[in-house]
C-alpha cells in the first residue's frame, strides 16, 4: 500500500505522491497512536463518559467482528466523498462505511472517534490500513446499547 522504502524516523526523504494518494499520513498518524496505547506498562481504565458518540458506535458496530479499516475513494467526484473514512465490518459478508457524502463533518467526527479508540487502547493496528477491537475494546463494545448508536450507526452507508 505504501511506497518502498518508507521508514518512520528522522532520514525519511518524505512521503510519495502515492502515499498521499492512500491516506498515509492519517493511517500511519493512527497506527502510531495505537502504537503508544500499547506499549504503556499499565493501561488506564477507559472512561466511557470521555468517549463520543461515534466513538462508541464504531465500537458497538465492530462488536462482533472486531474489523475496522480506514478506506478512501481517490476517483470519487465530490470532494467530501474523498474523505478518508472509517469503515467497519458488521457481521460477515456486510460492512458499513461511515462517510457521510451530504455531511462532511460528521465524516470526520467518525474520524476522531477512531482516534479517540486508539489513544484509549481499544483499537490496535493490524496492517496497513487495518485495525481491530483489543480484548478491551471487544469487553466495552458489549456492555454498549446497540439502539442508543443505532442511529448513528445507520449514517453509514451499507455495503454487501
Amino acid at each position: 500500500m505504501f511506497s518502498k522504502g518508507f521508514r518512520l524516523d528522522d532520514e525519511t526523504p518524505g512521503l510519495t505522491w502515492v502515499d498521499l494518494n492512500q491516506g498515509a499520513p492519517t493511517i500511519i498518524a493512527m497506527a502510531h497512536l495505537c502504537s503508544i496505547s500499547m506499549s504503556r506498562l499499565q493501561i488506564p481504565d477507559c472512561d466511557l463518559e470521555q468517549l463520543s458518540p461515534e466513538a462508541k458506535a464504531i465500537l458497538v458496530a465492530t462488536k462482533n467482528s472486531g474489523s475496522i479499516s480506514i478506506r478512501g475513494d481517490k476517483n470519487a467526484f465530490e470532494p467530501s466523498e474523498r474523505f478518508l473514512a472509517v469503515c467497519v465490518e458488521v457481521e460477515e459478508g456486510r460492512r458499513v462505511e461511515f462517510r457521510c457524502s451530504r455531511d462532511p463533518e460528521q465524516t470526520v467526527r467518525f474520524m476522531n472517534g477512531l482516534r479517540q479508540l486508539c489513544i484509549a487502547g481499544l483499537v490496535m493496528h493490524q496492517l496497513m490500513n487495518d485495525f481491530s477491537l483489543t480484548a478491551a475494546g471487544f469487553t466495552i463494545a458489549k456492555t454498549l446499547d446497540v439502539d442508543a448508536y443505532q442511529s448513528l450507526i445507520e449514517l453509514g452507508s451499507d455495503h454487501v
